[in-house]
């Protein structure tokens, strides 16, 4: 049962480096702004506002579902994270070479 809840936590929990999420601001951004257009062309070429808020709408739960779960092409340059004082067997954080407490 721990072994689920474990696989389970890893999926929810997001694991996404700086750089995954840089990707995914502008991968949301871009995909909003391309379906606010089309929907807007479509639905006046059509002269129909709820086809246009049906394009919205499916083009937002399209982007949903590519910008947010945590997908492993967005956890490629995870940053190392720095020990605990306890740990550290030089009892610091060195910073350009200088031990700083």
């Amino acid at each position: 049962m721990d072994a689920i809840i474990t696989q389970l936590q890893d999926v929810v929990d997001g694991q996404i480096d700086f750089e995954g999420q840089r990707v995914a601001d502008l991968l949301s951004t871009v995909m909003l702004i391309v379906v606010s257009l089309v929907a807007l062309v479509v639905g006046f070429i059509q002269q129909a506002i709820h086809l246009t808020m049906w394009i919205t709408l499916a083009g937002t739960l399209a982007t949903l579902l590519v910008v947010v779960p945590p997908w492993p092409s967005f956890n490629k340059n995870p940053q190392p994270w720095v020990g605990s004082r306890t740990k550290m067997s030089h009892g610091g954080i060195l910073v350009q070479g200088m031990n700083v407490s």
